[in-house]
């Protein structure tokens, strides 16, 4: 066989050429990726479909849904390959909730090992009412015309002819020493709830004016049962659990971790 003949031949060229184009289309195949798309995925995609349509999706949807997903997921793995998540403090603060809400979910402690009831009896404090006042007042705006209004109650006159308007209540119901400091300002609650029942006493100042008082009835501090309020202790159960899971999960996690501090 003349070798040279071959070599210069236009079939030889042709093989040479077809060698050449197969080989770099072998190498840019190797370096391509494949998307799995999981039968799992696959009815994540249906189950998402029929939550937010209330259908179930036709094969053209389905095709559609599937095909949106793939080229998101492209271009996902393509972020990835170029770093795009680094120093990004979004990717970063989305992937710390998604890895605190897996800790969460993994309690160490459950219902049946921590009963509702010793949960709720460990935490009563949280569960009990404050002291409590009923009251009616009487707004004035200048201390002269309350001591002169107090006088004339003392003498028989009724309440309601006194007063300036305001837009303030005349009689408030069941209310702390928090919710009277609320209404009228810091510190005026010490000034009137330890005043003698259904007597007027006064005028006391607040941040509105001044008042006269009459303490109705006092409400001593009470626990609320957990027959009524048990959908709340279970919810506040339930967050307790997981906080503490998130905390034991981090702490967990740090043992594997050393931390170095570089100077500033």
């Amino acid at each position: 066989m003349n070798i040279s003949r071959t070599l210069r031949s236009p079939f030889f060229g042709f093989l040479l050429v077809g060698s050449l184009l197969f080989l770099l289309d072998s190498l840019a195949s190797s370096d391509r990726k494949t998307i799995v798309v999981s039968a799992a995925q696959q009815q994540r995609l249906l189950t998402l479909w029929e939550t937010q349509t209330g259908n179930s999706a036709t094969p053209a949807q389905f095709d559609s849904l599937l095909s949106n997903w793939i080229e998101e997921e492209i271009l996902y793995q393509e972020a990835l390959r170029l770093g795009l998540d680094h120093e990004d403090s979004i990717v970063r603060r989305r992937m710390i909730q998604k890895l605190s809400f897996i800790a969460e979910s993994d309690s160490s402690k459950t219902e049946a090992e921590i009963s509702l009831e010793d949960y709720y009896q460990l935490n009563l404090k949280n569960y009990t009412l404050p002291k409590r006042y009923t009251f009616e007042q009487i707004y004035f705006q200048r201390k002269a015309d309350a001591e002169e209004a107090l006088t004339a109650i003392e003498h028989g006159e009724k309440s309601n002819d006194f007063g300036n308007s305001s837009m303030l209540n005349s009689q408030y119901a069941f209310r702390s020493r928090l919710d009277i400091d609320t209404t009228f300002g810091t510190g005026f609650a010490e000034k009137v709830v330890n005043n003698e029942i259904a007597l007027w006493q006064g005028p006391f100042l607040s941040g509105l004016g001044f008042h006269l008082i009459q303490i109705k009835a006092v409400h001593e501090a009470e626990v609320t049962p957990l027959s009524a309020i048990r959908d709340r202790v279970r919810m506040d159960f339930q967050r307790d659990q997981e906080v503490s899971a998130r905390k034991e999960f981090v702490e967990n996690l740090s043992k594997k971790y050393s931390v170095t501090l570089e100077p500033k």
